[in-house]
């Protein structure tokens, strides 16, 4: 994965112009805190007498509608549009355009509708404007070019090839998805940023802050980074294992369920993925591709998401001492509960109990 400090990409200090990608439905809270972030830095970067940056925002038009009924005046994109040396940005794209809404069959009466669903997620990637915007980023990265998606912009990035071979993240609800759709890619929900060969991605909507940031200081420096983090106060969050609501994405596939509901009954009970599947009376090869099909993970992390769950709830609501909650659920002793957090929160238990 690139180092921002490699001289071999000291070349990107170069870099004086974002362009940030707007497609239909964009979601308005994500391209406000993109242009306040930049509009920050700029402010901060002219005190400080350093070089400030430009930007430009496109669009399908001279306006683009956002989820929040707002309207923002756009560049409109072109075929073969070229974007010079910038950085290109999209913020999360908006899943509840009008387009998407889901016949009465997909939505039982009274439910929300299933924006993070499969179906929607696809048919949100298959629309005009998103094929264009992954021909444009795909042809702007192979000019050694960066570029960078959050949340559900990262559906363009990886419909334009751009996540293949490479470390990724995005809206834990999404990352299944992505997972399934384009086994290629390295997905790991629980970070916050990643990045890997000209290719930043990030994770829900508000963490389009994270990645401007991230960008800051890439191309302004840490000092201009650090004080628009400061003026804006943001606080940092290096990890979103701590908002995701630990469900296996809300999945209906049966074999799924009954796991997490083994788990469940037995948690004290250290639980083999073997042993799983003879309860279950299913082979291993079953349960995994049965796992797989559904969440895009493994049963062992499967298993570890459950119990991960569990870690969470009694760190935030008790006071027990870190070995007994290990022994609660599943683990002999702390340095097993330590790698658990590490894995799924990338900080220890204690940690985590501190941020209560």
């Amino acid at each position: 994965m690139t180092n921002f400090t490699d001289k071999r990409d000291e070349s990107k200090r170069d870099i004086t112009n974002f362009v940030i990608g707007t497609l239909e439905w964009t979601l308005g809270a994500s391209v406000a805190v993109t242009l306040d972030a930049l509009s920050t830095a700029n402010h901060i970067a002219t005190a400080l007498g350093k070089r400030p940056v430009t930007w430009r925002v496109i669009g399908e038009g001279t306006h683009t509608r956002m989820t929040n009924g707002l309207v923002i005046k756009t560049e409109p994109i072109r075929p073969g549009m070229r974007l010079g040396r910038s950085v290109l940005v999209i913020p999360g794209i908006g899943l509840d355009h009008p387009s998407l809404t889901p016949s009465a069959s997909e939505t039982p009466s009274g439910a929300m509708p299933p924006r993070y669903s499969d179906t929607n997620l696809a048919r949100r990637m298959e629309m005009s404007d998103a094929r264009r915007f992954a021909r444009l980023a795909k042809d702007h990265h192979d000019q050694d070019n960066w570029v960078c998606a959050s949340c559900s912009g990262v559906l363009v990035l990886a419909s334009a090839g751009l996540l293949n071979s490479r470390q990724a993240t995005t809206h834990w609800q999404i990352a299944g998805f992505l997972a399934k759709r384009f086994p290629k890619a390295h997905m790991d929900a629980t970070r916050m940023i990643v990045e890997d060969r000209r290719v930043i991605t990030a994770g829900a909507a508000m963490a389009q802050m994270d990645l401007m940031l991230h960008l800051i200081r890439m191309i302004m420096g840490h000092d201009v980074a650090d004080l628009t983090m400061k003026y804006m106060l943001i606080d940092n969050r290096p990890t979103q294992a701590r908002y995701m609501v630990w469900s296996q994405l809300q999945t209906t596939d049966e074999t799924v369920r009954d796991l997490e509901a083994l788990v469940e009954s037995s948690l004290a009970t250290p639980m083999t993925v073997g042993k799983a599947a003879q309860m279950l009376h299913i082979t291993e090869k079953t349960l995994a591709r049965r796992v797989f099909k559904a969440t895009g993970g493994t049963p062992t992390s499967l298993i570890q998401s459950v119990r991960m769950r569990h870690v969470q709830h009694l760190l935030d609501t008790t006071d027990l001492p870190l070995g007994e909650i290990a022994s609660r659920v599943g683990y002999a002793n702390v340095t097993s509960l330590r790698k658990l957090t590490l894995k799924f929160a990338q900080t220890t238990p204690g940690m985590l109990r501190r941020r209560r």
